[in-house]
């Protein structure tokens, strides 16, 4: 089976209490999600994080927090994906902006952790979720 490789952020907003950014996705499935994207050739994972995350949220300021030690997996079409999880630090004031060109995201939300649990769409990015609380509680 073919591979393809990415990297996923959940995002987050510590200011007294945790709130993460979710995406509702309207291209290919229409669900709620974390954003992501595909590794390009010659980038090493941190990169494509950084590159990622300016793409898809348009957030000007932001830190890479870290990578959990699990992977997110999943098939589709006969692919396998197999994503390196990061958690990135942000705030809610500063605007998000989606893409307009051929948009994958129709709106966003920043979310409690109880909330974004009620609203992701795939178990197995439920089940990473729960370990990016756990590494940020850890911080």
């Amino acid at each position: 089976m073919e591979e393809k490789y990415g990297v996923s952020a959940i995002i987050y907003d510590d200011n007294g209490s945790l709130y993460f950014l979710i995406f509702h996705r309207i291209r290919g499935w229409d669900g709620w999600e974390f954003p992501k994207g595909g590794i390009k050739e010659g980038e090493t994972p941190e990169q494509a994080i950084v590159r990622e995350v300016r793409e898809e949220t348009g957030l000007s300021k932001f830190r890479v927090a870290g990578k959990l030690d699990i992977k997110r997996t999943f098939e589709a079409e006969g692919v396998r994906h197999v994503f390196d999880v990061f958690v990135v630090e942000s705030s809610m004031n500063i605007p998000v902006t989606l893409q307009k060109k051929d948009p994958e995201h129709d709106t966003y939300l920043w979310a409690t952790r109880e909330r974004v649990q009620e609203k992701l769409t795939w178990y197995e990015e439920k089940d990473v979720f729960q370990k990016a609380v756990e590494f940020i509680r850890h911080q």
